[in-house]
């Protein structure tokens, strides 16, 4: 069970991996999402749309591919080509990650299939994944926004993100940063003719499915600006020992 052991501690230090685009933003709050959050996240996401989605689609194997989607991540960090890195120096990493994971975990989780289906949208599940994948990023940002941890004039923020003529255009607009992502990210929410024949769905289904996501995602959207009122609900009684902050302060029950 050694190599087991060692592939649970390669998913448990996903944990110390930090998105780049919170850090990329300049999101000035104590923790900001990790890769495992996201994968996390993303399980979540799924778990909860599974009884509004096609009863054919296998979200067993939609949690397969979000466990899996960022493993190499765990090497090579969350590398985006905003910071100068290029997409073929990007790919050439990824390889190397992506080739020891496989000799050494194969057995294990078949990686090398799962990596390959996903990043190349084999089937319904990894089309269905990606889009989720896609709007998690507004999620993240909706919270920052309402935590007022953005300052989108920080500059800091490299120049490339900063002045993106679609971020400026929407900005002017009175859009927040989470608003941005949130419009921005909804437009790759769609199945192409090309995907509906690839994944021999109707055209019915194929909306169905954009539907349930977009659905969801107005819901969050809705749902972000009462976030902090949420808390209200819980039961008092059973809070005085929570601790949310950085710095906890232990609470004595007297």
């Amino acid at each position: 069970m050694e190599k087991e052991a060692k592939l649970y501690f390669l998913f448990d230090m996903l944990g110390d991996i930090k998105r780049s685009g919170p850090i990329q933003w300049k999101i000035n709050r104590f923790r900001t999402s990790d890769i495992k959050d996201h994968i996390f996240d993303l399980i979540v996401i799924t778990k909860l749309l599974k009884p509004y989605l096609p009863a054919y689609i296998d979200t067993e194997k939609m949690i397969d591919y979000a466990i899996i989607h960022d493993l190499t991540e765990v090497i090579t960090g969350d590398i985006t080509t905003f910071e100068g890195i290029t997409k073929e120096e990007k790919k050439r990493v990824e390889k190397i990650a992506r080739e020891y994971l496989i000799s050494e975990y194969q057995s294990m989780l078949n990686i090398n299939t799962l990596l390959d289906d996903f990043e190349n949208s084999k089937d319904i599940e990894a089309k269905t994944l990606h889009m989720i994948d896609k709007v998690h990023s507004s999620i993240e940002f909706l919270k920052y926004d309402n935590e007022k941890k953005v300052d989108m004039d920080n500059p800091e923020i490299i120049e490339i993100l900063r002045e993106n003529p679609r971020i400026v255009k929407l900005k002017k607009q009175g859009l927040s940063l989470g608003e941005i992502f949130y419009v921005w990210h909804l437009s790759s929410v769609n199945f192409t003719e090309e995907e509906i024949m690839k994944y021999n769905i109707s055209k019915e289904d194929a909306d169905m499915i954009t539907s349930v996501i977009k659905k969801y995602m107005k819901a969050i959207f809705e749902q972000s600006k009462k976030i902090y009122k949420i808390e209200e609900d819980f039961p008092v009684e059973a809070t005085i020992y929570r601790n949310i902050n950085e710095k906890p302060k232990i609470k004595i029950h007297k």
